[in-house]
């Protein structure tokens, strides 16, 4: 039995479902992707079980077939076949599979489809339509704060929010909070964290081009996501996340406008001389209309000066600088606001104007 495909379509739909092959594992066929072809289509499975990655290509098929292949093998032949033209020819009695393109031909032992794990999802309703590009930034701007812990928990997890015609992703380690949203044309209201690794995995696949909108839906306590010709089902957190909004309203007194650009550039050249031993620490003394950033080691100094408009008090408060470039660097805006308190109290970080995104950073305590 002979499949014909486009290598272009092969190779990004091996691309895409191999981010969720697992890169250890003791179970052999987890290594492997499953090939399913069927009504003109070649579809292509891979799952970690925690994550699974579905994506359907055209084929010219003479019959249905299933069987299973090695990912990284299969993945590095295909991305270096010579003609776009691509023939699957399968014996699925010798269990062997010969991809013929141009003068290349490679022969692969395959494996037994009814090995490879199968997901059955009860039917979902209500999906909700959101822009592939508003998933992305989602994900793109808060998952970066997601503890790395696993003693951590569910603080791993980014919470997927939904409510009142907005989405809200949120990612919280013991040091940091990220909150980002955006809009959707839905009512219903949704409540799950999500790994924080798997999102970023699933924005990896979300190509900027195709179609402009995706769909997302919760069905067994996992998150569905279709877009273009993938499906993404991924593993949800059981437990509760922190109370984020309890910590955010901390505000005080002391608001600084600042222009975004030029605060991230000196604190980047200020954390040249800071290191992981101490924190990363930057001290800020902040003074009338400029903020002093000072970085000091053994060997040497560095002292940046930004312009600020400041309300509040002066206050000398000492920095992680990673935090701070982590969360300037999500930021478009070309002005932010800086909310402070006193030199123990977090540094909220959020717009001129609404609350689209809020970053807290606590400070580090300084002699």
């Amino acid at each position: 039995m002979k499949v014909f495909c486009n290598r272009s379509d092969l190779n990004r739909a091996l691309n895409n479902v191999g981010h969720a092959v697992p890169t250890r594992t003791t179970s052999n066929i987890l290594e492997g992707i499953l090939f399913e072809a069927y009504r003109e289509v070649l579809k292509l499975t891979a799952t970690d079980t925690t994550i699974t990655i579905e994506s359907v290509i055209p084929a010219d098929v003479e019959d249905s077939a299933s069987f299973v292949l090695p990912a990284k093998l299969l993945t590095s032949i295909v991305s270096k076949l010579p003609e776009e033209e691509v023939m699957l020819d399968i014996n699925e009695e010798q269990m062997k599979v010969n991809l013929v393109s141009g003068t290349s031909s490679t022969e692969l032992v395959s494996f037994s489809a009814d090995e490879f794990p199968k997901f059955m999802l009860s039917g979902g309703h209500n999906p909700v339509n959101i822009r592939k590009e508003d998933i992305k930034k989602l994900i793109r701007k808060t998952a970066f704060s997601a503890s790395t812990d696993d003693f951590n928990g569910v603080l791993t997890g980014v919470l997927l929010e939904m409510a009142d015609g907005n989405m809200k992703m949120v990612a919280v380690d013991p040091f940091r909070i990220a909150t980002f949203n955006v809009d959707v044309d839905n009512s219903s209201s949704i409540s799950v964290i999500i790994p924080a690794k798997l999102a970023t995995d699933v924005s990896r696949i979300i190509a900027d081009d195709g179609e402009e909108y995706m769909t997302i839906e919760i069905i067994d306590n996992k998150v569905v996501m279709i877009f273009d010709n993938n499906q993404v089902t991924v593993n949800t957190f059981n437990g509760k996340f922190i109370d984020y909004n309890r910590i955010l309203g901390r505000e005080g007194q002391i608001n600084i406008r600042v222009k975004r650009e030029e605060l991230l550039k000196s604190i980047d050249r200020a954390s040249l001389l800071s290191s992981v031993k101490n924190n990363n620490l930057i001290k800020f003394t902040i003074k009338d209309s400029n903020i002093n950033i000072t970085s000091l080691s053994e060997e040497g100094r560095i002292d940046e000066n930004v312009e600020i408009i400041k309300e509040g008090d002066d206050l000398v408060i000492g920095m992680n600088a990673k935090y701070l470039k982590d969360a300037l660097s999500a930021i478009d805006d070309e002005e932010i606001m800086i909310n402070m308190k006193d030199q123990v109290s977090p540094c909220i970080i959020k717009p001129l104007k609404g609350d689209r995104y809020i970053y807290l950073v606590l400070p580090i305590r300084i002699n």
